[in-house]
This record gives C-alpha cells, sequence and structure tokens, in this order.
C-alpha cells in the first residue's frame, strides 16, 4: 500500500511540474484489451498423488482503462516528435483455467475454480515516438512499463459434487505483476484538440505473483507463454498539434 501511495505522489508532481515547465502536452483515455495463453504448475497436489496433473492450461484476458499524460521535456529532448508519458487506471486480470484452490468452507473438500480474477490499479511510464505521415494522421509508437497492484481477488468455485457456488471475495493487497508493452497505433486528428487511435499491444514482457491460496510461492512469479492485445485511445492536446 505504501508503494502504491508513493507512486501516485510521483506520479501527481511530474504532472504538475510538467504542465507548467513545457509546451506540447496532452491526456490520453485508453481502453486495452490483453489475451493470453497460459501454463501453471501444480503445486496443490502431491506428487505421488494417483493420475497427478503436472501443469494446468488456460487463457487469461486482461481489461482496463488508463489515463497517460504525455509531455515534451525540451531540456532533454530535442525532438519534438518524442514524448515521455506517465499514467494510471484500472485493469483487471481474468484466468479461464480449472485448477483446486483453498475455498473457505468449514466442510473442507477440494474446491476447483475455473473463473478467477485480479482487480488492480495500475501505474506507467514510458517514451511516445508521433510521426506524421499525412494531412489529420499520424503513426505512433510507445514503449511502456507498468506496475499492478491487487486491491479485490475474485475465486469462483466450479460445481463439484454438489457443493457451493459463491464467489470468494479477498481484500489482500498483492504487488500482482509487471508489464513492458510496445503499443503501435494509427491515429486520426479530429480538429486541432482531439484524436481518436487504434492501437495493436505487443507485450514485450509479462510476469505475475503466484498466489498461495493454490498452493504456490507468493515469492515468486510466472509468465504467459503468449500474449497480444489491442485499445482504443482518445487524446486531448492541451495546445497545438504533436
Amino acid at each position: 500500500m505504501t508503494k502504491g501511495i508513493t507512486l501516485i505522489v510521483c506520479l501527481f508532481s511530474m504532472v504538475l511540474i510538467s504542465l507548467t515547465a513545457y509546451g506540447q502536452s496532452g491526456f490520453t483515455l485508453s481502453l486495452p484489451v490483453i489475451y493470453s495463453k497460459i501454463a501453471v504448475a501444480n503445486n496443490w497436489s502431491p506428487p505421488t498423488a494417483v493420475n497427478r496433473q503436472n501443469q494446468f492450461d488456460g487463457t487469461s484476458l486482461g481489461n482496463g482503462v488508463n489515463v497517460n499524460y504525455a509531455f515534451h521535456p525540451t531540456f532533454i529532448i530535442k525532438n519534438k516528435c518524442v514524448f515521455l508519458n506517465i499514467g494510471a487506471g484500472y485493469f483487471k486480470q481474468r484466468f479461464a483455467l480449472r485448477r483446486p484452490f483453498d475455498y473457505v468452507s468449514p466442510l473442507k473438500p477440494i474446491f476447483y475454480t475455473d473463473n478467477y480474477s485480479y482487480h488492480c490499479w495500475q501505474w506507467s511510464a514510458g517514451l511516445t515516438y508521433n510521426y506524421s505521415f499525412r494531412e489529420n494522421y499520424f503513426l505512433s509508437g510507445n514503449l511502456s512499463y507498468s506496475w499492478l497492484s491487487s486491491f479485490r481477488q475474485e475465486y469462483t468455485p466450479t460445481s463439484n459434487a454438489g457443493y457451493g457456488d459463491i464467489t470468494q471475495i479477498n481484500h489482500n493487497q498483492i504487488d500482482f505483476g509487471n508489464m513492458l508493452m510496445l503499443v503501435i497505433g494509427l491515429n486520426r486528428s479530429l480538429g486541432n484538440r482531439f484524436s481518436l487511435g487504434l492501437n495493436v499491444l505487443v507485450p514485450l514482457y509479462i510476469r505475475w505473483r503466484n498466489d498461495k491460496i493454490f498452493g504456490d510461492d507468493p515469492s515468486a512469479f510466472y509468465r504467459p507463454n503468449f500474449s497480444l492485445g489491442s485499445s482504443i485511445s482518445i487524446t486531448y492536446r492541451l495546445k497545438s498539434k504533436y
């Protein structure tokens, strides 16, 4: 929690400084969606268990809403097409794979879930390059690093021998994960202030923290086998066009 507050204070301070110090700047609202294929180790069943499944395969879908602030610090960057960007937002990471977990129940049966998710705050920082190739159109390339901090976790039990189907909700504060993302977009200016963008998201690096509710080591992380995404964005320029 302290780490999250520190990040918010730093981002807010940078925005205030850049608003008063630099010329070209703008805010971007984006709606990302990222699809992943995953395989996680089975740390629940003992190695000697009959018909033991060594890993669980499935998919994951992440989506959210983010606000980024891009600014051009001329004393650092001379190229007028290059911008620094910082951002914050909400991100939900959902998983679709069947695996046993520690469901809170006085009966203590073995519950399975094939639908669980993590609600996260997201903070990011990166670098953006904009290239105009014709009137009212420009390409953008962005490389950013994100931190995910989960504040709510949901685990929905799969029907198992007649035992319940009520979602278990936890409110643990978890340093959930990190993402290094390459975003390539086609943008169209809508007047002098606004632009609309369609973007392809290429995750260069993703890691998620293990969850002890599945019998995993929470000090370690795991990664997806494949990820790809897209987003829609709208930008408001505070001054002139990029």
